[in-house]
């Protein structure tokens, strides 16, 4: 009989060992069920936003006033090609016009390729700022509120109004930039 009571034992040692991990493992469920999850639309941020629109109508400003340099600059290689179409194909002249219009164009080229060029690091910048501003307040908006996770909206095929964070965030990161 005593064979039988330690494997009773041993059985019954087992059974509280699985019921043990069982409800453990319910428990950890039951935790990550409850877990507090969001979503946010970075998009909708970076275009509703007042905040990032001001920022983005400093940066309009700025390509406004190099446009018209670079569109000053053109408009003077067309006046220069239509200076060389009218002159006469003998004239001692024609020479010079075109030396004078390959080296507009050629500087209007090459300030047409700088401009672009600062105008996109401006851009790839402020659209950084603005997102590292964003994660911050994510951070400090899921510490406060309590959520497990926020993910991006676009990640997610199908999400549930109620999960949406994203006008709550406009509203801290615009009162945050006033």
């Amino acid at each position: 009989m005593k064979k039988k009571d330690k494997r009773f034992v041993g059985s019954l040692a087992f059974v509280f060992a699985l019921l043990f991990v069982i409800s453990s493992a319910g428990a950890a469920l039951a935790d990550a069920v409850s877990a507090k999850i969001g979503f946010v639309d970075i998009a909708k941020i970076m275009r509703d936003s007042r905040a990032a629109q001001n920022a983005r109508a400093v940066y309009q400003k700025d390509f406004e006033s190099k446009k018209a340099t670079l569109k000053a600059k053109g408009d003077r290689v067309s006046s220069l090609e239509k200076d060389l179409s009218n002159t006469k194909q003998d004239s001692p002249a024609l020479k010079e016009k075109r030396e004078k219009l390959a080296q507009e164009f050629k500087e209007f080229k090459r300030l047409e390729s700088d401009l672009n060029e600062q105008l996109k690091k401006k851009d790839a910048e402020l659209t950084r700022k603005i997102l590292m501003d964003v994660q911050e307040i994510l951070k400090q908006f899921s510490k406060n509120e309590k959520y497990s996770m926020i993910f991006e909206k676009k990640a997610a095929l199908v999400v549930d109004d109620g999960f949406d964070v994203t006008d709550k965030i406009i509203k801290i990161y615009d009162a945050q930039k006033k």
